[in-house]
């Protein structure tokens, strides 16, 4: 399983048209806001990670076993490669091993079975609750395998919002998304030295996440592979020639 947000957020689109309701279809949109969420959060790579334990015969490395969950956090702890994606098992239950950005810890992702995501087994807002269903629906209109799979990567991404604690997180963003109210960055830091001394100690940057640098707006990237680290700045709506002339 692969991830493409704009090729999951277009097969999303187009099944809204199949839908008559507008509850519906504004739940659709919040199901492919959390996939933007997820990016604009800087745990793509997270995401991606977890996406990696869905697919068939992907098991490296391989997962450790612990008995309790107390201690399968003890072990994140220690060093592990930030090029490759990890998971634990905890009494037979799969978890894969995020990194937050925000705290500079490591996390575990409870892993659904494949069957369990027809299945509501976490206690959801009614906005997540009626998302799932309309996306349960949404699965039975797409007849390409593609299709299905994007509507799963759907499902999975408010799984992974939901297992990961970001529900209150994702509830602002939607609140705030068609607003013109400003986002708040990731970091803040008041000179560029600050920003690449922060961006090439983080074993693990928030590709996507915003920075700003002394009032200016900029991007992270990263490469997991290459372990390239940049920042990239935001031009303005001035300078994009967009910024509305005032009256």
């Amino acid at each position: 399983m692969s991830l493409d947000i704009d090729a999951t957020c277009g097969v999303l689109e187009k099944l809204q048209e199949k839908f008559g309701s507008p509850s519906d279809t504004e739940l659709l949109r919040t199901a492919a806001l959390a996939l933007h969420f997820i990016w604009g959060s800087g745990h793509l790579h997270n995401f991606e990670d977890y996406l990696a334990c869905f697919r068939p015969g992907d098991s490296h490395p391989p997962p450790s076993s612990f008995d309790t969950r107390e201690r399968a956090e003890a072990s994140l702890q220690q060093p592990m490669d930030p090029r490759v994606a990890h998971r634990v098992v905890i009494s037979g239950s799969r978890y894969a091993v995020g990194y937050s950005p925000e705290h500079g810890s490591r996390f575990l992702v409870r892993i659904p079975e494949r069957a369990g995501l027809a299945t509501t087994i976490h206690p959801l807002s009614a906005l997540m609750s009626e998302a799932f269903a309309v996306l349960r629906q949404a699965r039975a209109h797409a007849h390409a395998p593609e299709d299905k799979e994007s509507v799963d990567i759907a499902l999975l991404a408010i799984h992974f919002i939901l297992e990961s604690n970001q529900s209150s997180h994702f509830k602002s963003f939607l609140e705030n998304f068609d607003s013109d109210t400003p986002r708040p960055p990731l970091c803040t830091f008041s000179s560029r030295k600050e920003a690449d001394t922060w961006l090439n100690a983080h074993p693990r940057p928030p590709h996507g996440a915003g920075v700003d640098i002394a009032g200016q707006h900029y991007s992270v990237g990263y490469a997991r592979d290459s372990e390239l680290r940049v920042l990239v700045r935001r031009p303005t709506l001035e300078e994009l020639g967009l910024a509305e002339e005032d009256e």
